[in-house]
């Protein structure tokens, strides 16, 4: 069987119009902003599994993604989120090629000092039809240039930087193959000319061993500026058939030269059996339930929640993160582990968070690591009294302590899921400098109890009468799932 998924100081607001609420000033400068522009006030979709990138050139330039319909009725191109000024506020351009006017899961990396920015997509309306995109000016309305295509394949993952020395940019989509062979589905697809008219690609297969007719979904990316590139990704171990929760190995691979040449990944190998990556868990037992469930907020368990980051200021340090079943049974739990020699020896969980999802790590330049996930809270109550919690924790120590900060504190239970991911498979948070920048997704119903760090809002909102308007400023508009950016500026 394929397993695939589916898919305080004072308050100021305009009545019906613009609201912005600052929240407590803090060691470090905090701005949480929705996304959705004042001009797409009438939109009410699940803007879902979302998705951020900085310009590392240009810190003002910003691009994001969701699960977001062409606001023009069109059904030829799909939307990103774009701004020029930091964050602060979000246009919607739709540049992303598609059959349906939607993405589907899509991902999106500026490569460098040329501002290109890449997408790795699936195409809407094609399935499971990968599209890897290219274009020289994000906010042009000039559709994005398609580079490679292919079918059958899941959840594309793009990394991109422009190669030292060069003008060349580097490529690297993680992506689930389902068209490799043996059922060795974990894949990289890379290119060292990405801004070439035609690239070359190459897909670079990353698992060596027996699965069980496939790997898992998320395949993962983390680049440093000396030419290492980790890669983690679930292994779904043999025999087959797949049978959820899958008997699962937390896989890291390695190449020390930006993936130039082959063999491509294959700098690691684990010792108890001598073949290309490194078991960080072995034989863990990871869900595959594609399905809305009322017990974890309307989400769904597909096995998509890994993450890994590299540390700016140290090659050979490194942070993994995942979910799965302790024990074999609920709840879905994360796990966060580091490694300080190149991904061959792992330590012990640093952090271990119940009951959560969506785990993205990242390292800012003074070594600083942010761990964002969303926690479903309280467990094993009734949906009508679930809420989303999204946390932002970060540590000075290597992970041995962490701070804990919540950006959004929403409701699980409304707005009701009209499709699934409900809040997305995945997030994201992006160190540059010393700062750092995400994005995550939540009910939008107009409150600052569920912001505690406070929020600014585009799309016309009163947050005295906790009302959503249409452009119209008067008729009313439903609660939605939208997509909100976050900064971190450290002291």
């Amino acid at each position: 069987m394929k397993l695939e998924p589916t898919r305080t100081r004072w308050v100021v607001f305009a009545a019906f119009g613009l609201m912005i609420a600052m929240g407590p000033t803090a060691s470090a400068q905090i701005t949480v902003v929705n996304m959705i522009p004042n001009a797409q006030s009438n939109e009410t979709g699940q803007d879902s599994e979302p998705n951020l990138s900085v310009n590392p050139n240009n810190t003002q330039q910003i691009a994001g993604s969701a699960f977001t319909v062409n606001p023009t009725g069109a059904t030829t191109t799909a939307p990103i989120f774009v701004s020029t000024n930091g964050g602060t506020s979000w246009a919607m351009n739709n540049i992303v090629p598609s059959g349906n006017g939607s993405t589907g899961d899509i991902t999106l990396r500026f490569a460098g000092p040329l501002n290109r920015l890449y997408a790795g997509t699936l195409r809407g309306g094609s399935g499971l039809t990968l599209n890897i995109l290219r274009t020289t000016n994000f906010t042009s309305a000039t559709t994005m240039t398609l580079l490679r295509s292919r079918a059958n394949v899941d959840q594309p993952y793009v990394q991109a930087l422009t190669l030292p020395l060069t003008t060349n940019d580097g490529v690297y989509v993680g992506n689930n193959d389902f068209g490799a062979a043996g059922g060795q589905t974990a894949t990289i697809d890379r290119t060292t000319n990405g801004n070439a008219s035609v690239p070359s690609f190459v897909s670079a297969r990353l698992d060596p061993r027996a699965t069980c007719g496939q790997d898992g979904p998320p395949i993962r990316t983390a680049i440093h500026g000396s030419g290492k590139i980790y890669a983690i990704y679930y292994r779904y171990r043999s025999p087959s058939p797949c049978v959820s929760p899958l008997a699962t190995d937390v896989v890291v691979v390695r190449d020390d030269g930006f993936a130039l040449s082959a063999p491509y990944f294959s700098a690691l190998t684990d010792p108890s059996d001598g073949l290309v990556g490194r078991i960080v868990a072995s034989n863990i037992r990871v869900p595959f339930i594609n399905s809305s469930q009322s017990t974890f907020g309307q989400e769904r368990f597909v096995s998509s929640n890994v993450s890994i980051a590299v540390d700016p200021t140290n090659s050979s340090r490194v942070y993994v993160a995942w979910a799965d079943y302790p024990g074999g049974a609920p709840p879905y739990t994360l796990h966060v582990r580091r490694s300080d020699n190149q991904g061959a020896t792992w330590s012990a969980d640093l952090i271990t968070i119940s009951n959560a999802t969506n785990p993205a790590l990242a390292v800012n330049n003074a070594g600083k690591v942010a761990f964002l996930y969303q926690l479903n809270t309280p467990q094993g109550v009734p949906l009508a009294n679930q809420r989303w919690e999204t946390h932002i924790r970060r540590s000075v120590n290597l992970g041995v302590v962490w701070d804990d900060t919540i950006l959004a504190n929403t409701s699980a239970a409304t707005p009701t899921a009209t499709f699934i991911p409900y809040l997305g498979d995945y997030v994201h948070v992006q160190a540059i400098g010393k700062d750092f920048y995400g994005i995550f997704s939540a009910s939008n119903f107009p409150t600052l109890a569920n912001f505690p760090q406070g929020v600014t809002y585009q799309r016309n909102a009163n947050f005295a009468t906790n009302q959503l308007f249409r452009i119209d400023g008067v008729t009313p508009v439903a609660v939605s799932i939208d997509p909100f950016f976050f900064r971190i500026v450290e002291p």
